[in-house]
């Protein structure tokens, strides 16, 4: 049966006029580049989209870089995620201008954690204990021990599961990347197999990374379902993780587990220097107090494996400026920002 979309039935633009869904009829706005890029009054815009649009070709290039893995392990607003964790990366740039900041390789420690498809955290997928090592144009996952039918939470159909482990050098200077080939990767196993000892995988980049280049190494799993002999992916997305879990930056100054920042909060309800943490008890918030700048109230959301476990409300003077954050006993360094992701 047909419908009618509005009072006119049309929905879009059509020579210069924008017909909205309720009927209303607008004359599309007049854009003047040439105001946009002389009006003093557009100076922040322009320094905001120029900072933006770094960040958005940053998170292209590591997107790229690692596309083999994200392929199959992504969400629908993973895209502006990433833009958005790159921009966080960015505000740590001290030394330039506002304007021309751009992702510093050292700046950028708080991608550990950044969940490609945050529906499905790896830590809720994956029970194993596991380390990843570089040494060199190496990078090596090892897991001391798998038990797919204990170690694993599969969704429901699959039978089968294979990990993911990539690794890749990108230099957000020259825009260019390496990705390195992994050795010997477990393929497909069945989620009844039995368990393993020692297991190991070493990604090798085609040489040794410089000190310009970011060196990112992300874990995950794929699920199947064995149907004949063959494997299908199950379609729902939704249930692969892929998380972060190496970066060759160290934390900031300050930062991580060194605890040099001035200022401790602890859960449930530690608050000041402007800042109040909300969180379970025995986690630790640690920054450096600023006594001037902005004080309109701002808030923070703080994710670790995809799942929220602190909320941080300060003022918009630290907007950007470096934290620690330790949860169940792991400390990681972070931005002040709208959402943080670990």
């Amino acid at each position: 049966m047909a419908q009618q979309t509005g009072i006119l039935g049309i929905k879009g633009t059509v020579g210069g006029l924008v017909f909205a869904k309720d009927g209303s009829v607008r004359q599309k706005p007049a854009s003047n580049k040439s105001t946009f890029n002389s009006s003093a009054s557009m100076v922040r815009v322009r320094e905001n989209a120029s900072e933006f649009g770094a960040a958005a070709s940053a998170g292209k290039l590591v997107r790229d870089a690692l596309r083999t893995q994200i392929q199959s392990a992504s969400d629908r607003l993973m895209v502006s995620r990433l833009a958005k964790a790159m921009k966080s990366i960015i505000n740590l740039d001290y030394a330039s201008d506002r304007g021309m900041r751009t992702v510093v390789a050292a700046n950028a420690a708080q991608l550990v954690g950044f969940n490609f498809n945050q529906g499905a955290g790896l830590g809720q997928s994956l029970y194993s204990p596991y380390t990843v090592t570089p040494d060199g144009a190496t990078v090596t996952l090892d897991i001391p021990s798998l038990n797919p039918t204990v170690d694993i939470a599969a969704p429901a159909g699959a039978t089968h599961f294979e990990i993911l482990f990539g690794v890749a050098s990108v230099n957000f200077g020259a825009k260019t990347y390496r990705s390195a080939t992994v050795a010997a990767p477990l393929g497909i196993l069945p989620l009844t197999g039995a368990a393993q000892a020692n297991v190991s995988q070493v990604a090798t980049l085609p040489a040794a990374p410089t000190a310009d280049e970011l060196v990112i190494g992300v874990l995950g799993m794929n699920y199947y379902q064995q149907i004949n002999g063959k494997y299908y992916p199950l379609n729902n997305n939704a249930s692969n993780p892929l998380a972060v879990e190496y970066v060759s930056a160290s934390p900031l100054p300050g930062g991580g587990a060194g605890g040099n920042f001035g200022t401790h909060l602890a859960g449930p309800n530690g608050a000041g220097a402007g800042v109040t943490l909300a969180a379970s008890a025995g986690n630790d918030f640690a920054f450096n107090e600023l006594a001037t700048g902005g004080s309109a109230p701002a808030n923070m959301d703080i994710y670790v494996g995809g799942a929220q476990v602190a909320s941080v409300a300060y003022l918009d003077r630290y907007l950007g400026k470096p934290f620690s954050f330790t949860h169940a006993g792991v400390t990681r360094t972070g931005a002040f920002a709208a959402t943080v992701n670990f």
